[in-house]
């Protein structure tokens, strides 16, 4: 026998072994969906993950905390490729969700600071800061009116120029036609 039979057969008897005492049958996962051969690659890949883990921290101790997060469908379909940037996504979150608990605290002790010992010079500047921002407000509210007031003016010498237009054309219409009248009675 060849190492490579040798090694085939050693995965499909440890999966054996994993499949009778799991307890596989017995759980709700469908069979059809699990691919042929799905359990030996799920212990090849078990070696896999060790194997990674190993070289991504030098503790075992968490091993199994890493890997409850999968999914056993995942375990079995996705390659182990996806599952090292699933692993190292999660470790990534928690690593945010730790800084962001950290950001959180200090937030609260630089509000307890503020709150403490600057409480009444930071509302006056804070009121300071209101005031010039309804000033500006203001402002800008008064310069819009502004805008529209001299939008309808605009709008209005626009339409009394026009009047003037259609009425001068309404006259010159005239004109003509009393010159052609003219013309025609001569």
């Amino acid at each position: 026998m060849t190492i490579g039979v040798r090694l085939l057969l050693g995965f499909t008897h440890a999966t054996f072994t994993i499949g009778y005492e799991a307890w596989i049958n017995k759980c709700n996962i469908d069979g059809n969906m699990v691919p042929p051969g799905a359990l030996v690659k799920f212990v090849q890949k078990g070696l896999h993950y060790m194997e990674m883990e190993a070289n991504l921290s030098n503790g075992a101790a968490d091993i199994d905390e890493e890997f409850s997060f999968f999914q056993p469908l995942d375990l079995i379909s996705k390659d182990v490729n996806e599952l090292q940037v699933m692993l190292r996504e999660s470790k990534r979150k928690e690593r945010d969700k730790e800084k962001d608990r950290e950001r959180s605290k200090e937030n609260e002790k630089e509000v307890e600071r503020e709150h403490d010992g600057d409480c009444s010079r930071m509302k006056d500047k804070d009121r300071h800061e209101k005031q010039k921002e309804r000033e500006r407000e203001r402002e800008k509210m008064e310069r819009e009116k502004e805008r529209e007031r001299e939008k309808i003016e605009r709008e209005a010498l626009e339409g009394e120029r026009l009047k003037l237009e259609r009425e001068r054309d309404m006259k010159m219409e005239k004109i003509e036609k009393e010159n052609a009248y003219e013309k025609k009675l001569e």
